[in-house]
């Protein structure tokens, strides 16, 4: 069973006080000057609408669970910050090397360096800007992931790449292996520079919105060689790179904040409910009790 990170019954129940209702999508551009992020909870797919988020340049967006946001920009010399759930932009350190993607998961922060020597996917302490590499994945590949997430779904990333054999590809933490899903989407400029995962589906942003080149969205449900989805493009009077992160929906049966319900979320809950814990009274009656308990493990049982 994979280790996380553990969070508090009450720090859980802070951080679902300032997640957004429902799931969204933020995206972000660099172009020389900051420019507000857009985010979109992409209701009326594929018209949706964006709203101004924070003003940032942005090279790589990645989210975590909790709904902080990582921020990285500048491509020989990059720069880290953290926006945390309903909060501003803090900036956190100088990371090590170049840095043009971030993805979050398993509890780490990842970044995809385009001048390192191995050119790969980086893990970076985001309290030192220190790096590790995690996956070569240029030396007889020749690919480059300038956009990339992670899937708590099937625990792999996902990046795409204009390089090498261009496409979506599955990239496998532990083993290194990648495997192309399906061809670049179709436009007359598949340059993709960000990339998110939500609810099982790949969002691309297109760097080429000027030339009326949409986002586009890949359901992996579909299995390789599906189609790719166009849907509006946030920026779409900009020639510039850019990143994106999921922020999912609050899920209260994930009790300890790492994205999947699981056995150590019912334990979690067992113990809260065995100690009186108001957390545990699951149905807001004012008494801990057995209707708490049933009410907590149909919603366990149904995940998110």
């Amino acid at each position: 069973m994979k280790k996380y990170a553990s969070l508090s019954i009450a720090a859980v129940t802070a951080m679902l006080a300032v997640m957004p209702a429902t799931a969204q999508l933020y995206v972000g551009i660099e172009t020389g000057s900051a420019q507000p992020m857009r985010v979109s909870d992409l209701s009326g797919f594929p018209a949706v609408t964006w709203t101004n988020f924070h003003a940032m340049e942005v090279s790589g967006a990645a989210a975590t669970p909790e709904g902080t946001i990582y921020v990285c920009n500048g491509a020989f010399s990059t720069d880290l910050y953290q926006i945390p759930a309903g909060g501003n932009p803090a900036y956190l350190c100088r990371i090590d090397k170049d840095m043009s993607a971030l993805a979050f998961g398993r509890g780490r922060l990842y970044g995809y360096s385009n001048y390192a020597d191995p050119k790969g996917i980086y893990e970076i302490n985001p309290a030192t800007g220190v790096t590790t590499l995690a996956v070569d994945v240029y030396t007889g590949t020749g690919f480059r992931f300038f956009a990339l997430d992670y899937n708590p779904a099937d625990d792999l990333l996902y990046g795409y790449t204009e390089y090498g054999d261009s496409g979506l590809y599955s990239i496998d933490l532990d083993t290194g292996e990648m495997l192309k899903i399906c061809d670049p989407f179709p436009a007359s400029n598949t340059q993709g520079r960000g990339l998110a995962v939500g609810n099982h589906t790949v969002y691309v942003t297109a760097t080429r919105g000027d030339d009326g080149i949409p986002f586009f969205a890949y359901d992996l449900a579909q299995g390789p060689n599906g189609s790719w989805v166009g849907f509006d493009n946030a920026f779409p009077a900009s020639h510039s790179t850019g990143g994106a992160a999921w922020v999912g929906a609050p899920c209260p049966p994930d009790m300890n904040g790492d994205g999947a319900v699981d056995t150590q979320d019912f334990l979690a809950f067992l113990n809260a409910w065995a100690g009186g814990d108001p957390v545990a009274d699951w149905n807001s009656d004012g008494t801990i009790n057995t209707q708490d308990f049933l009410a907590y493990l149909n919603e366990w049982a149904a995940g998110c």
